[in-house]
């Protein structure tokens, strides 16, 4: 079966371009978010997730993974 541009594309939409829904599930779905820690204008994760997370906010990820380990998870962000 040959692939086309058209069935590229509708794959690549359908997987990143998503009603806004929870940290966890963005994750999930998406798979990973590349961590950036250089701002300009704004981390990478932040301009990322806050397109696809209801109610997210710059720092969102780092405070949710800080709050993880701290609770001595061994899990990585999925686990969030």
């Amino acid at each position: 079966m040959l692939i086309t541009l058209d069935d590229l594309r509708g794959f690549t939409v359908a997987r990143n371009f998503f009603t806004p829904d929870t940290l966890k599930r963005a994750l999930h779905r998406m798979g990973f978010v590349q961590a950036d820690p250089i701002r300009a204008p704004a981390r990478a994760q932040d301009l990322i997730l806050r397109q696809r997370v209801r109610n997210y906010h710059d720092g969102d990820i780092e405070r949710r993974y800080a709050c993880s380990r701290s609770k001595k998870t061994s899990s990585s962000f999925m686990a969030l």
